[in-house]
Order: C-alpha cells, then structure tokens, then sequence
C-alpha cells in the first residue's frame, strides 16, 4: 500500500508541479521512474484492486511535462518556478545537441528501412520515449541547479536500487539481479546501474561541504556489493576501469586511495569463489563459453554493418539473422553496445553514436578548463559535478563494449546533463569572458543580473 502511495503523491507532484511551479518537478519524477523502475520492483503491489503496474505512471507524467514545457516556451503558461530566465539567458544548443538530433534521425530512418519491421517497432518506441524527453529536457535544464535536481534524483534511485538488490540477498537469500534482472533489464543492466551511481556518488561526496556529505561515501559499499552480486563481468570490469578516471579528477586523492584500499579488502572478503573464478575467466577463451560467443557475434556484426553500411538490418534486426551467420543459438544477441548499433543501424548510425559520446566528453573538458581558474564553493562543487558525470559516462562506454543496452535510460541522462552542463557554461563564459570578472562564480545561481551582488550573498 505504501508504494502505492509513494506512486500516486510522486506522479502528483511530477504533473501539478510541472504547471504550478516547474516542468524540471516533470522531467524529476520522470527520470525517477526511469530509473527506479518501480512498475517492475514493486508489481506484486495491490491497492483497491488495481495492481501498481497497470497503471501509467510515466506516461501520464511525461504528457503533463510535455504539454507544461510546450506552453511555458510559448509564453502561454508561467509556472512560479520558471518565469524569469538565468541571467546569462537560456543555454543555447552545442555542438553535442546537434549531433544528438542527428543520431536520432538516423535511428528513426532505420526503423522505417528494418528488413523486419515489425520485431523493430517495440524497440523503436522506447527509443522515442527516450528521444522525445531528452530533447523536452533540454528546454527545462538551464541551470546547475536543475541539473543537480536530476543528478541527485538518479543517484538516489541507483542507491535505492541497490537497497533493494542487497535486502533480498541478505534476508531472503536471494540473487536478484542474476535471477531476475533489474526492472526488465537483465543483470548486466541493473550493473550498470549501480555502477554508474559509484563515481557519481564520490563526486557528490567532494561536492557538498555539510555533515551529510559522508553519506554519499557510506553508500558506496552498498553499491559496489549489489555489483558483484550481480554476477556481470561487464559491470565489474567497467568500474575496475574508471577507477584511474576517478582518481585524476579528484581533489582528495590520498583519501581516495584509502577508499580503494577500504574497498579492495572489502571486496576481497566478501566475494565467494564462485565469483572470483567468474571475474577470472574474463578474457580465457578456453574456460568462457561466453568469451568465446561475444567474439563470434562480433564477428558476425562487423560483417553485417560491412553488407549494409547505411542503415544496417534495422532496429533490433540483427539478432534475428546471427544465427545464419554462424552463431551458436537462434536470436543470439551482439553483446557490444557499439557493434549492436552498428548492425542495426549501419556504420553511420555507430558513427553518430560515438560522436555524440565523443562530443559530450570535449564538452566536459571545456568546463573543466573554463571553472578551474576560480575557487570559489559553488564553481568548485560544479567542477566535481563535471567530474562524477564525466567517470560515469567512462563507466558506461567501458562496459558497452562488452554490453549491449541500447535502451538503457541512465547513460542517456548522464549524457543529458552533461551536455546541458556544457551549455551552461558556455553561456557563462560566453557573457562575462573576462578572468578578472567574477561572475562566473555564479554559475549555479537560477537569476540574478547582477552577478557580483550574486557573489556575495
């Protein structure tokens, strides 16, 4: 009953806040839903005879945020959140948003060119759930503060997630991500998840300077524990690798390393044998049957993005011919992000992709380059927020090469922050260029037209 609840006041408070106050209220509690899944966690919940997930949650919360932020930007609604604009003015498209809308033309042309069109229409419409809000969104984040709302809403839900993963284990005895998956993604998916929310909740730690900061450490464990008992070689190795990331943006680095001290020992006495000869047999073709499979569809994916390089075999095709290319069973799925939309989509489709993801990181550069002159809190607590979204986008590129999650929303919101964060500053930088002018150190307030009063309050 209480999730019901905590259900019917959040989705209130996604649509009435989206008109009263804000669209950002929207787009939150959209997230929330997309990556706390609780359609999926909590569908055993039943209040009055209607069960949790025969409700559309995200869907009638995603129409009011989008019919708010329709009107808003016409000048036909005024929420009391959103009226004045920030006083560098409303963040103007990059190069990234851009390229974005240029990936999302060409998936959408490549549903339409699908040699099976109908295994393709499921896919393409959570695509388009995906594209339609990130690019609503784009209108409603124009402010660091929108932006940690929504960073800090995703980290909550990971670290809910991860709650959840651990109190089955711990109470029930049960696996749940290696036996159910996460929220209808399989345990691969649910990894990345928790994963993810690793560095972002480090960076959340160095960004915050009241008491409550070390409860983003404390989470950490927590996280790193559903990880391993996830099971997923993909997930592990990911954060294994952005470890060194994490390391060279951080302003703590001897507390840090004491932290992978902490966690290396805690990892040490907490994973089973079973799961130490799993991560081991990571790269060992001789023991890995699954080693040995990712290398064959591979293979097989290179071949059909060189048969079809345009527009590929069309969304979500391509495993329905793998097995005629010489895979192991029917509808074997290519378990690399890049080579999936490679097949899917063509060489073109993987080339806006990684373009798109190489973009957003040259964006996070020139943040980071802009805000390092200036030491105030506040530019400070940005650049750590540049920094946990940066780790996590590593994170995520690391494990889709091995991992195949094309309609995973976290990566696609980090990505949205990212690139919005980007925007921002430019605006900034854009309006008070000088080093000498410390506007700038006002970079995460909503309004002001007098950034030096800014400053100072």
């Amino acid at each position: 009953m209480k999730q019901m609840l905590f259900m019917a006041l959040t989705s209130f408070l996604g649509i009435a806040g989206s008109f009263v106050i804000s669209p950002l209220w929207g787009i939150a509690v959209y997230y929330m839903y997309a990556v706390l899944r609780p359609q999926f966690i909590w569908e055993w919940v039943e209040a009055m005879g209607i069960m949790l997930q025969d409700v559309q949650w995200s869907f009638s919360v995603a129409v009011s945020t989008l019919i708010a932020t329709a009107l808003w930007r016409a000048g036909l609604l005024y929420p009391l959140g959103a009226i004045r604009q920030p006083w560098y003015g409303n963040p103007r498209y990059t190069r990234s948003h851009y390229l974005f809308l240029a990936f999302v033309f060409w998936i959408s042309i490549t549903y339409f060119t699908a040699i099976k069109q109908q295994p393709a229409e499921q896919p393409f419409i959570e695509y388009i759930k995906i594209f339609v809000m990130f690019i609503c969104a784009t209108q409603i984040l124009r402010t660091t503060h929108d932006l940690w709302v929504i960073y800090y809403v995703i980290l909550g839900c990971a670290v809910y997630a991860a709650y959840e993963i651990n109190y089955f284990y711990f109470v029930d005895n049960f696996m749940y991500l290696q036996q159910r998956g996460y929220g209808g993604l399989d345990n691969n998916g649910g990894a990345l998840v928790v994963a993810m929310a690793v560095p972002m909740a480090y960076f959340a730690w160095e960004a915050n300077r009241r008491w409550f900061r070390w409860g983003f450490l404390l989470v950490i464990p927590l996280l790193v524990h559903a990880l391993m008992l996830s099971f997923s070689r993909g997930g592990m190795l990911a954060l294994g690798a952005t470890a060194l990331p994490v390391l060279l943006r951080s302003r703590h680095k001897m507390l840090l390393l004491a932290v992978y001290l902490v966690l290396g020992v805690f990892v040490a006495a907490t994973a089973g044998k079973e799961l130490q000869e799993r991560f081991m047999s990571i790269g060992s073709e001789e023991k890995d049957d699954s080693a040995k499979s990712r290398l064959t569809t591979w293979a097989i994916a290179i071949r059909m993005a060189n048969e079809r390089p345009f527009f590929g075999f069309g969304i979500r095709n391509s495993n329905l011919f793998t097995y005629a290319y010489g895979a192991d069973i029917e509808g074997r799925s290519i378990h690399s992000q890049y080579l999936q939309t490679a097949a899917d989509s063509g060489w073109v489709g993987l080339g806006l992709y990684v373009m798109v993801l190489s973009s957003s990181f040259v964006g996070l550069w020139s943040v980071r380059r802009f805000l390092c002159k200036y030491r105030d809190p506040e530019t400070t607590a940005v650049r750590s927020m540049a920094a946990g979204l940066e780790c996590a986008l590593i994170l995520f590129c690391t494990g889709a090469v091995f991992l195949s999650l094309e309609h995973f929303e976290m990566p696609y919101i980090v990505l949205l922050l990212s690139i919005q964060l980007h925007a921002i500053t430019r605006m900034v930088e854009a309006r008070y260029a000088s080093p000498a002018t410390p506007a700038v150190q006002v970079v995460t307030v909503q309004a002001n037209p007098n950034p030096v009063a800014a400053v100072a309050r």
